[in-house]
């Protein structure tokens, strides 16, 4: 669980927006952002972090701060302590020294569970093991096990439903929580986006990404079973929620999305997985905020040596496609970077990924200007009034600026994202 970050008080606020912040260098043919700071405070540059020089904090942002408190109540309407939607979380609530066969047979699901989410094919290229083994053994369930776990895919026990297909909740025999995701039937695009998910899943395993516990391939019946993420999307906190989403949640929130993505670009056995749809609705949180990354359906398995992939059909969400995506169907690591800057800007500035101004502005066209004149008073979230860190908006300005870059070989690396650019925090 996240501890919470110090914001600055509305006094030390007031004094840091009298601070002229000048730009040194901030040209889109470099992928270095460098300010100084006048007058008292100073804020790191990014010479600083490439060079590894130990530059102190704001005396704003450490002497005279306070704490945010987390208010946002687990969507399972349940306090985080009691019995919740993960797996185990009732494991301790009764000790029982003579269970019944019943108990037995929940504890031993249980542990098959857990199996499953620690486990991961062994890949080698001599012997040829398929991940498809690991698949048929493990993560297969029965039609019969879905339709009882959502009551028979009951109205009430609908969560969304979309162009894929429906997304039910569910509780398995053995009291883990589930979404049922069913897609649509006779979809030539809807069967190989399922098989997709599935192989790509199958490898990843994650704290920052929704765990796939298993699946249904039955005639017309193809779904997908998760586990159940209990406080909704990002999307709904930042757009749809009757409360504002705290700056020390979003920026939570963006070093877990990077630390996913880092996982998938970088660590994932096999090679790099493209995402392909990064935006808020495909980021899900738990009842602490952390961010799980799913909707693999249009990720995309990086093969060979080869940097970039050739796509002829470009799939994904307006607004969120890299140029070179959009304009010639290349694929790369690179294009989910650019989603991801994307998606950084909404965390900033709570606006839509087109912004309503009458113009017509993608998010991009209209928060890059601004970083570029050091404009962040105009680009956090006014909602948020005075409650945000300082330092904190810079880094993820900067890193957003840099994400955006048109020219994919300018992008940072989600490795550099993480390391770099977020100063190695969270």
């Amino acid at each position: 669980m996240s501890k919470p970050v110090p914001v600055l008080d509305s006094l030390d606020h007031e004094n840091s927006e009298q601070t002229s912040i000048s730009l040194r260098s901030f040209s889109a043919s470099t992928s270095s952002l460098e300010l100084s700071v006048a007058k008292s405070s100073t804020i790191p540059s990014m010479t600083d972090k490439l060079t590894g020089h130990n530059t102190s904090l704001p005396q704003s942002a450490t002497s005279s701060s306070k704490l945010i408190s987390v208010s946002n109540p687990c969507r399972c309407k349940q306090s985080p302590t009691s019995t919740c939607c993960f797996p185990g979380a009732a494991s301790h609530k009764s000790d029982n020294k003579n269970p019944t066969a019943l108990q037995i047979f929940q504890k031993q699901r249980k542990a098959k569970f857990r199996q499953r989410a620690s486990g991961a094919p062994i890949l080698c290229a001599t012997c040829g093991i398929r991940t498809e083994l690991f698949i048929k053994d493990s993560m297969k369930f029965s039609y019969t096990e879905i339709q009882q776990a959502t009551n028979d895919f009951a109205k009430e026990n609908l969560l969304g439903e979309g162009g894929f297909g429906h997304v039910y909740k569910g509780e398995l025999t053995d009291g883990q929580k589930i979404a049922a995701k069913v897609r649509k039937e006779a979809s030539d695009q809807g069967f190989e986006e399922f098989h997709s998910e599935v192989y790509v899943l199958s490898f990843a395993r994650h704290k920052n990404i929704v765990m796939l516990l298993g699946y249904c391939s039955k005639e017309n019946h193809n779904i997908l079973v998760y586990e159940f993420v209990c406080n909704n999307s990002l999307y709904w906190h930042l757009y749809d929620a009757p409360t504002i989403l705290e700056w020390h949640h979003r920026y939570v929130i963006a070093i877990g999305t990077a630390k996913g993505l880092r996982f998938l670009h970088e660590e994932c056995r096999g090679g790099p997985i493209i995402h392909r749809d990064m935006r808020p609705s495909n980021i899900l949180l738990t009842h602490d905020f952390v961010p799980m990354l799913g909707d693999f359906g249009l990720a995309k398995w990086k093969t060979g040596g080869d940097d970039e992939i050739q796509h002829t059909r470009i799939l994904g969400t307006l607004g969120y496609l890299a140029p070179e995506y959009a304009e010639s169907g290349i694929v790369s690591v690179r294009t989910d970077v650019y989603a991801f800057g994307v998606v950084l800007l909404q965390l900033i500035s709570g606006r839509r990924v087109l912004v309503a101004n009458g113009e017509n502005q993608s998010i991009r066209q209209w928060g890059v200007p601004l970083i570029e004149k050091l404009a962040l008073h105009e680009l956090i979230d006014h909602r948020l009034g005075d409650l945000y860190d300082t330092l904190q908006l810079y880094l993820m300005a900067k890193t957003a600026y840099l994400c955006l870059q048109t020219n994919p070989e300018l992008r940072p690396s989600m490795g550099e994202v993480r390391f770099v650019h977020f100063q190695n925090k969270g």
